[in-house]
This record gives C-alpha cells, structure tokens and sequence, in this order.
C-alpha cells in the first residue's frame, strides 16, 4: 500500500487560511430524523418509528432510539456531533486520503468499528484525573493498516471529542504525514532535539485535528524517545485541554521500551496482524506496559 504526501506544513497551531478551511458536507436542516437517514443510520421507516416513540415517550430523539435497541450510546453522540455541526469532507477531496474513511463518511462500516474502539479508550481514561486524555495507538509489526487506522481515530476524537493533536512518533517510517496529506519537513523529532522555534504542528483538512508529523531525527529515532516519558513532553507543549493521539510502531527485532515512553498515558491500544505479530513481541511489551502501569484498553486487529 503506497502512501503520497501533498500539502505543505504549517508551523505553530495556527488558524486555516479561509482557501484552506473545512467545507462541511451541505445539510439541508439540523433534524436529528433526517439527519440519521442521510448518513445510513436508520432507514426511513426505523427514523419514523424512533420519531413517533420520542413523541410519545418525552424523549429526544438519539435517547428513543437507544430504548428501542435502535442505538447505542456512542451512537446516539455521533448523531448529536452530527447536528452540533460534524466535520465531514466531500467525497473526492484530496487534502485527505481515502482511506481516512472517516473523514467522509460515517456511516461506513469501518467507521463504526474506530468509533468503537474510541469509546473503549475513552472508557478506559475514564478513571484518569487529565481534562483531556493522552491517548495512544502501538502497532506491532502491523505495516500501513495500524496507521491508517490511528488516522481514521484522531478523526473520530476530533469530530466526537473536540480539539486533538495527532502525533506521528514513528520516526523512523513516517505515514500519518501521508494520510493527512502534511509534509514531513519538522515534526517530533524537531520537537525534541530543541531545534523547533514553534510547535511544529499543523491543522489539518478536518476542523479541530491537528497533525505533528514525525520529522526527520538526526541520528537515533529510539534514542530521542526514550529521553523520557511522552506525557510529560507533552506538557510543555502548552495545549491545556486538547486531546492527543499518539501513534507508535514496534518493529520485529526492535526491543523499545515502550513502558517507561508512555508512562502516564491514559489509554494505549495494541495493534496486530495475525500471523505476523510474534506473540512473544506481545508478551514482553504488554509485561513492559503493565510494569509502568499504562492501562491497555484492549487489541485490534489491524
């Protein structure tokens, strides 16, 4: 799977040129019924039927369709993102990849499954004292499908959460630079040799996400992180309240310390390929993660 880079990066977290900016998919009202319909959330007769239980049970809409088995919860947020102005792009837009599916359409079956897996992570940082949780996807030995997938997630955070930062921390074979279509000239690894003036982050296509991409390290990619944990780099970046996804990748061979890079994460998802994933690759980084406490919200398989 190729990925291609387009767009050019943007220092500091700043505000989109009016050229540059979001064009959310055109609605033609805010009618939650109407609404569910035109994503493929319930057919014409389902959003009847939730609409009739919701008038006559004094509901709300998203909450009639959850007593009728129609929804779940995290259904029910994506459909009240949705009328609060859910940022989505036209098909064909090139500022993103496709396969960010997210990005287009929510009602896609794999959109569904990230969604998913967010509610977990978010469920799992629930018992965090952080505002904003610090998030992480670890692939292990996966290829393109683990970023792809953390891609399509820091969409999904951005849409349901609010304000994220995306962080590309495998420097050594960089590609959500790719998928977001952000060219990898500063990033983390500037971030951390000192060498960046501002905070090499730039807004994406997507109103509220932002991308750091992973830079270019001069020398050792695992000697610049494991300085020390990422949490508390992430600190002294100043973005208060704001969510951040990390993305970091295990490659057979390697033996990073991934326990002490994301001490003080709130949630950490491991992503896997079956029959390529060594199970003892994943023995001796869950027994890592588990000795520096990092809660593991669960395993996909990517």
């Amino acid at each position: 799977m190729r990925l291609r880079s387009t767009a050019n990066v943007h220092p500091g977290l700043t505000t989109p040129s009016a050229s540059a900016a979001l064009k959310p998919r055109a609605r033609d009202g805010q009618d939650p019924a109407r609404l569910a319909v035109q994503h493929g959330l319930l057919t014409d007769a389902e959003a009847a039927r939730v609409d009739a239980h919701a008038r006559t049970s004094d509901l709300s809409f998203a909450e009639a369709a959850v007593d009728l088995k129609l929804f779940d919860a995290d259904m029910a947020g994506l459909l009240g993102a949705m009328g609060g102005g859910f940022p989505l792009l036209l098909t064909g837009d090139e500022r993103i990849d496709p396969l960010v599916v997210t990005a287009f359409d929510p009602a896609d079956p794999y959109a569904a499954k990230v969604r998913a897996i967010r509610a977990k992570m978010r469920a799992t940082a629930g018992s965090s004292d952080a505002g904003a949780p610090r998030m992480a996807i670890l692939s292990i030995d996966t290829g393109d499908e683990a970023a792809i997938l953390a891609a399509n997630l820091a969409v999904v955070m951005a849409q349901m959460d609010g304000p994220t930062m995306a962080v590309d921390v495998d420097m050594a074979h960089p590609s959500l630079d790719r998928l977001f279509r952000i060219a990898n000239k500063a990033g983390l690894a500037e971030q951390l040799m000192g060498s960046a003036t501002l905070l090499p982050a730039a807004q994406t296509a997507i109103e509220r996400l932002w991308l750091m991409t992973a830079g270019r390290p001069s020398g050792s990619a695992a000697g610049l992180l494991t300085r020390g944990p990422l949490a508390e780099t992430a600190d002294g970046w100043g973005l208060g309240e704001m969510g951040m996804l990390f993305y970091l990748a295990e490659r057979r061979g390697d033996q990073t310390p991934f326990g002490s890079i994301l001490a003080g994460f709130d949630a950490v998802t491991l992503a896997v390929r079956r029959g390529d994933t060594a199970i003892a690759d994943m023995r001796r980084i869950i027994d890592d993660l588990d000795r520096h406490k990092v809660p593991i919200a669960g395993t996909v398989i990517a």
